[in-house]
């Protein structure tokens, strides 16, 4: 049975065979996922590994594949892999946006989309590279971008040991309404979290009263959170949350609270994107 292989050339496009420009995308997958530690996954069993990293049955549940399709991927098999497979895949190897864009460019031949700021009347592009150096320049702390209506547009490495949920197209404000896990995971979750977020998507929507993205997103907030109905009817406006100072109890922390201070920053050209760096508070939790 003759199997084509999917590798990249020099200009972008689908070649059979070996890889001459780089690693292949069967070995960057393997290396990918052989370096994932799975006891970082909530709901992942551990008991009886043999070997570290994720298994490609891991891998297929964390993606909503089968095996099989995931196994073929990985053998390097041309198919029509969708973005949102693609992406789903990038979350669950916790890969850096570079590496996300290597997946894209080896298994369908072409870059991700980058997510686009909300309509606002605004034509201004993303400099994708200089907030991608910009948000890498940040490590150790975690840091990401989102446009104006909290979808999260860039992020760096440590960002996703924290949060593996924020892939590209993730959106901040949906995660924390909307995922029970966020609850566990904010300490304090109302007073810290829920509360400046929703004072803030009030203050927005003021700014921006014709944006169909803020719209759509406090309709949904809403409707999909009870909790937050009730805090909307305190009408509270916070125009940003850079200063606080907040607690996390994540996983990947093995249940220690972590106290972080939020820097939140836009750039002087628009308001159209927001920045946050979560900086480690050691004396905070020192003194916890």
């Amino acid at each position: 049975m003759g199997v084509k292989f999917l590798a990249m050339n020099s200009r972008g496009g689908q070649v059979e065979g070996g890889d001459p420009d780089g690693e292949s995308l069967p070995a960057l997958l393997r290396s990918w996922r052989r370096r994932t530690n799975p006891r970082g996954i909530p709901g992942l069993a551990t008991s009886g590994r043999r070997g570290e990293g994720l298994t490609q049955r891991d891998v297929a549940r964390l993606t909503g594949v089968s095996e099989r399709w995931y196994g073929a991927l990985e053998r390097g098999i041309a198919a029509e892999y969708s973005a949102d497979f693609l992406d789903r895949l990038s979350s669950a190897l916790r890969l850096s946006p570079a590496e996300r864009r290597a997946l894209y460019l080896k298994a369908i031949g072409r870059l991700p989309a980058l997510g686009p700021l909300p309509e606002s009347g605004s034509t201004e592009e993303v400099d994708e590279g200089l907030l991608q150096q910009f948000l890498d320049n940040q490590v150790p702390a975690p840091a990401f971008a989102t446009d104006l209506a909290w979808n999260v547009i860039g992020h760096n490495r440590p960002l996703l040991e924290w949060f593996p949920w924020a892939t590209c197209r993730a959106n901040q404000m949906r995660w924390t309404f909307l995922e029970p896990e966020a609850r566990e995971q904010l300490v304090n979750w109302e007073q810290d979290w829920a509360r400046p977020l929703l004072g803030q998507l009030r203050y927005e929507r003021a700014h921006h009263p014709k944006n169909k993205a803020l719209l759509k997103l406090e309709r949904d907030i809403l409707a999909g959170s009870s909790a937050a109905r009730k805090m909307w009817d305190r009408r509270e406006v916070v125009a940003h949350s850079h200063g606080a100072l907040c607690r996390l109890r994540l996983p990947c922390h093995q249940g220690r609270e972590v106290a972080v201070r939020i820097v939140a920053l836009r750039p002087m050209r628009s308001d159209l994107l927001r920045v946050i760096v979560l900086m480690e508070d050691r004396r905070e939790a020192g003194g916890a």
